[in-house]
Parts: structure tokens; C-alpha cells; sequence
């Protein structure tokens, strides 16, 4: 069977890339710093001094959020004999990390979530299904509540919007959504992957996409489970939910008052922006930015904002950089054990 792709070497590929994530990694760092010169430093950072060490509680909350949403991933996996839910949860945590932290287009978290289900004995099959319908659900999810944040901002930002061109996009998005689950109906994921994105990697001198035998197959047996995709949605929407609580903490140990309106837009816009910004590392600079128009928008002060953004900032990595920290010892880990089952064989 082939191996999984390295993530490493998807994100390093060739010079150029490297290059080219370092570049916008600098730009969203520039972005930031001019921000917190144009709205000052002075200000920004009285908001964090006032919620001084209580934003630690953010780290608790976090891995709180995460439980909750690898709920939805275990309903489809369903595996509670093979994988205790705690280490569903770290899987959880690394996937959103390397995700978040390297430039590996939002997908390499996947791809690693499969590598370590596979050391742990999840059949391949099984797992590749289970994290494409679960980003399936992801996505239509996010689409609509995404709509739904753009819906209630316009008119709080006095923009006035007509109903033609909501429903035309509407009408986009559902396609976009339709199209994906049609992708995996019709034709197969697997075949069409190999035939697009495959032969993309094999033009640019990479390997193509591994076999998976049985792929579709299972994610349409999954697709037809109604109530386990119900239940995944649910725990989707309740990580949604616990997103905004996360802001609402933050405002509420800064003194920033905040309606419930206004978590739903923060939280709403704020993932969709950092989804599209796949190509910035930690989508730097572009998430603050995001906070900032936004507040500009609802009436609330930039610096207020920015001061929330440099909260959920500081939580990603008090909470990222750990958990890749441990996923690279582990893949260590795994490969001492490796070579040392390997030495007396060829010993």
C-alpha cells in the first residue's frame, strides 16, 4: 500500500514555496505591527493588561471547544473500542494545529489526522472516509453561518443589501456545497482526486495521491447514516457555539461590551476569513485585520478589536505550538520504535 504523503514535503515542495510562505508569513506580521501603530500600542495593550493572566482560562475553554467538536468525527468514525475519546481529542487538536500553524492549504491537518488513526490501528479506508464527510458537513455548516453572519451585519452596519443579490449568493454558495457532495456521488472522491489533483502533483514532480481502496464506497455508506450525520453537525455547531464563547470571555475580561449579535458576526466572519486566508501561515495579520473591520463596521472601537484578536492569537499558540510540539515527538517517537523493531530483522 502507499504511504501517506509527508506533510514537510508538501509544505516545502520546492524553493519557491518556501519563499513564498515566508513572504506572506512577513506581510501578515508587517499588517499587524502598522495596525497596532495606527490604533496604538499604548491602547491596545491596556485592554490585555485587564484581562492580565485570566486570559489562561482561554487555554481550558479551548481544549473544552475541541472536545466537544471531535464528538461529530467519532460518530463517524465509530471506533470507541479502537481509540479512547481523549486521544480523539489530542487528534483533534493536532489537526487544527498544523492546519492553523503550517502552510499546508488546510489540508495537511487531514492528512496527518489519517497517518496517526493508521499507526493506531483505524483502517485507512475508514479514516480517509471519516474526515472527508466530516469536512463535508464542515463546509456546508460554515457556508451557511457565514451567510447567516453577513445577513445580520449588513443591516447593523447600515449597508442596505437587495434581496436578489442574496439569494444570489445563496445560490453560490449552496452550488459550491452541491458540487463537492456531487463530486463524491457521482464520480467518486477518490477517482476524481486522482484525476485532478494527482496529475497536478505529478506535473510539478511529486507523487501522485495514495490508493485507498474502498474509499467511496465507504463515504457514501456514511453519507447514507442521516442520524450520524445529524449528530455530526450538531457537535459542529456546538464547537461553533463554544467559539463564541471564547470571544465573550475575552471582551468580558478586557471590559468590552458585547452583544450576542455581535459574538455571532465576530465568530461567524472571522472563521470564513481565516479559512480564505489558507495561504498565510496562522492566516497572520489577515484574522487581526479581519477583527478590525469588523469592529469598524458594528460601531465597536478598532482597538477594542484588535485587542481581541491579539487574545484569540495569543490562545492559538499557547495552545498550537504545544500540541505540534507533541505530535513531532510522538512521529520521533514512532520512528525509534520503528528502527528498533527493524534492526533484528536485518541484523
Amino acid at each position: 500500500m502507499s504511504r501517506m504523503p509527508d506533510v514537510g514535503r508538501m509544505a516545502a515542495h520546492r524553493p519557491w514555496t518556501a519563499g513564498a510562505v515566508a513572504l506572506m508569513a512577513a506581510s501578515g506580521l508587517a499588517l499587524t505591527v502598522w495596525l497596532l501603530e495606527r490604533l496604538g500600542w499604548a491602547h491596545v495593550m491596556a485592554f490585555l493588561a485587564r484581562a492580565g493572566l485570566g486570559l489562561v482560562w482561554l487555554i481550558p475553554l479551548r481544549v473544552v471547544v475541541a472536545a466537544t467538536e471531535v464528538r461529530g468525527w467519532g460518530a463517524l468514525l465509530r471506533i470507541r473500542r479502537r481509540i479512547s475519546w481523549p486521544l480523539l481529542v489530542w487528534l483533534g487538536m493536532v489537526r487544527d494545529a498544523v492546519n492553523t500553524f503550517l502552510p499546508v492549504a488546510r489540508v495537511g491537518g487531514e492528512l496527518v489526522a489519517i497517518r496517526l488513526l493508521r499507526l493506531r490501528g483505524v483502517n485507512i479506508t475508514t479514516a480517509s472516509a471519516s474526515v472527508i464527510v466530516e469536512t463535508s458537513v464542515t463546509l456546508a455548516l460554515q457556508i451557511v453561518i457565514t451567510l447567516c453572519g453577513i445577513i445580520v451585519m449588513l443591516p447593523m452596519a447600515g449597508i442596505g443589501a437587495s434581496l436578489p443579490m442574496l439569494l444570489a449568493s445563496l445560490t453560490a454558495a449552496a452550488a459550491v456545497v452541491a458540487v463537492f457532495v456531487a463530486i463524491q456521488v457521482r464520480i467518486g472522491l477518490a477517482e476524481f482526486a486522482n484525476r485532478t489533483l494527482g496529475r497536478v502533483l505529478r506535473a510539478v514532480g511529486g507523487q501522485g495521491l495514495p490508493f485507498v481502496p474502498g474509499l467511496d464506497r465507504k463515504v457514501m455508506s456514511l453519507y447514507r447514516h442521516r442520524a450520524v450525520l445529524a449528530r455530526c453537525a450538531f457537535w459542529q455547531l456546538a464547537g461553533f457555539a463554544g467559539g463564541m464563547v471564547e470571544i465573550a470571555v475575552m471582551a468580558a475580561l478586557m471590559h468590552i461590551p458585547l452583544t450576542l449579535t455581535q459574538l455571532f458576526i465576530f465568530e461567524a466572519l472571522i472563521q470564513a476569513i481565516h479559512s480564505m486566508a489558507f495561504v498565510v501561515p496562522g492566516a497572520l495579520g489577515v484574522q487581526e485585520g479581519g477583527f478590525v473591520g469588523l469592529a469598524v463596521l458594528l460601531g465597536i472601537a478598532p482597538d477594542a478589536a484588535l485587542s481581541l484578536a491579539l487574545g484569540r492569537r495569543l490562545r492559538q499558540i499557547a495552545v498550537g505550538l504545544p500540541v505540534l510540539f507533541s505530535w513531532q515527538w510522538h512521529e520521533w517517537r514512532q520512528r525509534r520504535l520503528s528502527s528498533a523493531q527493524a534492526a533484528p530483522t536485518s541484523g
